[in-house]
């Protein structure tokens, strides 16, 4: 055979490769150039052209030039950083010198830096082509965009792989924060995960991907800082580097993430949770990795794995972002069989995957309740039967072992103790669910002398659901998604509730949710005391 040579050919700083195509050149990616589409645009199963007409600017003459605008015209903010690449095909920062990892905002805050992360495949204003939205999807090993397939097995040249750490480590902050990463980060991941493998298998692999080494230092620094006032540029620090190299690896399509780094994407989604009040405003910045990358987890085989564990963690991140902002999930849900798998779940199936059963439960519901599909009588009864089958069929361990006398209601909540974190948080979200279904239930009467009742009668049973998630939420205050989801219920629909004294105990979850855990619930104690008119 005879050897292929490889050409080089230098194209000078601001010169425009004749051979890049319109979508990589808009996305700055480079191109080979190969004819008659490129293999990027192969890859990402993209339009490939060339040739496209660009926008010419007209430079004004004289300082008495003026430009008229119409008064609706919308102008766009720029992001605070600002990457300057060569259209040459290289792919590189213009200026020679590296960007510093550890840049920090004046005011030491993960926001500062969300409009330079990249959201995969972003386009400009005006093209033609339209990428595949990233979506979860739940029995396939493959998925499909556009023409190519991607495979969903670890990738063997992963990126970012480097030698073992120096271990046992020799920093002592690094110490404290990997320890602190597992006694009091881990449980928000390993709620559903009897193999807890965030708190023993992630920091091991985290020895040999220092992506992920940064991103659980980040996460750990960030949850101090919110529990103990400790020192939040180094949260910061630690996120940068993390970022520096994250970035590039969530811009190439044509790599299949490993374990490794869909691991640092999912704690850093948590990070971004961490810094954006409950209520407040959530820019969800890698929340879209992790979308692009948790696509075909194989969810109902009841062998625990890494992944399985990533992907239930990035499900649940996706069921709070829908909860607090009053929309559906961006997950696929249709290809999923609820009756099929639900039956199928034995008492032998193991406790976790019942819990997450729940979760997904509660996940059909919200795409019911908030998607734009029709809410008929029909899928409501089909969605409450789902319900109450869980709670009928579900193993015995589910059962508190503490359930407290009853009080009357108003006085305080209910003591409702579980032995394990999935018991509890499969019992939170089935109850979740059924509030949700109360709230959304098409069959209500509209019209009538009947309608005042029977929305007075709903109203009191969704406060007493409430009311029941939010003392299983302090019963079970050692496990953070658990206060989390009370958090999530008064969130929703606290504002129902008139007596002051059940509003007073309300307030107090969010404070103990805040001060034990670091879960952001300022907006929102603000929101509801101006609502209820408390001081």
């Amino acid at each position: 055979m005879e050897d292929v040579k490889k050409i080089n050919i230098s194209v000078m700083p601001g010169a425009k490769n004749p051979q890049c195509c319109d979508p990589c050149r808009v996305l700055h990616h480079k191109c080979d150039g190969v004819l008659p589409q490129c293999s990027r645009c192969v890859r990402t199963g993209r339009e490939c052209t060339r040739g496209k007409k660009e926008t010419k600017f007209r430079q004004a003459k004289g300082r008495t030039t003026r430009t008229k605008f119409p008064s609706n015209q919308v102008w766009l903010r720029p992001p605070p950083r600002v990457d300057f690449v060569l259209e040459s095909g290289s792919g590189q920062v213009g200026s020679p010198t590296p960007t510093p990892t550890n840049v920090l905002s004046p005011a030491g805050s993960l926001h500062s830096h969300a409009d330079s992360i990249p959201i995969p495949e972003r386009v400009s204003p005006g093209s033609s082509y339209t990428p595949p939205l990233p979506q979860y999807g739940f029995p396939n090993q493959q998925v499909h965009t556009g023409s190519s397939a991607i495979s969903l097995a670890p990738s063997v040249g992963t990126p970012e792989r480097l030698p073992q750490r120096p271990w046992p480590l020799r920093d002592p902050e690094e110490a404290r924060l990997l320890q602190h990463f597992v006694e009091k980060v881990a449980p928000f991941f390993d709620c559903t995960d009897r193999q807890q493998h965030f708190a023993i298998h992630i920091p091991y692999r985290a020895r040999r991907c220092e992506t992920l080494f940064n991103a659980i230092l980040a996460m750990s620094a960030r949850h101090l800082n919110r529990t103990t006032g400790f020192d939040p540029f180094v949260s910061d620090h630690y996120y940068q580097a993390c970022l520096a190299k994250l970035i590039p690896a969530l811009n190439d399509h044509g790599v299949t993430m490993d374990d490794d780094l869909l691991s640092a994407t999912v704690i850093l989604r948590l990070l971004e949770e961490f810094d954006v009040p409950l209520a407040g405003s959530d820019i969800r910045g890698h929340s879209f990795g992790t979308k692009a990358f948790i696509r075909s987890p194989s969810m109902m085989t009841t062998t625990p794995s890494l992944r399985q564990a990533v992907y239930w963690s990035g499900l649940r991140q996706e069921i709070y972002n829908a909860l607090s902002l009053h929309q559906a999930p961006d997950i696929e849900l249709r290809s999923l069989d609820l009756d099929s798998h639900l039956n199928s779940l034995g008492p032998d199936a193991g406790d976790c995957a019942w819990a997450n059963q729940a979760i997904t439960h509660c996940a059909h519901v919200l795409v019911f309740c908030f998607g734009e599909g029709p809410r008929s009588a029909a899928v409501y009864a089909d969605l409450k039967a789902h319900n109450q089958q869980w709670s009928e069929t579900r193993p015995d361990s589910f059962d508190p072992y503490f359930v407290g006398e009853e009080v009357e209601g108003g006085t305080k909540f209910p003591d409702i103790r579980y032995g394990c974190p999935w018991h509890a948080i499969g019992n939170q979200y089935i109850d979740l669910a059924r509030i949700l279904l109360s709230v959304h239930d098409p069959t209500l009467a509209t019209v009538g002398p009947l309608r005042t009742r029977l929305i007075q009668e709903a109203d009191e049973h969704i406060r007493r659901g409430i009311w029941k998630v939010c003392g299983a939420s302090l019963s079970n205050a050692s496990v953070p998604p658990a206060m989390v989801v009370g958090c999530m219920a008064i969130h929703l629909w606290g504002d129902r509730f008139t007596d002051p004294h059940e509003q007073d105990h309300l307030i107090q979850v969010l404070i103990q949710t805040d001060a034990l855990h670091g879960w952001p619930t300022h907006a929102l104690q603000r929101q509801l005391r101006e609502k209820w008119g408390m001081r």
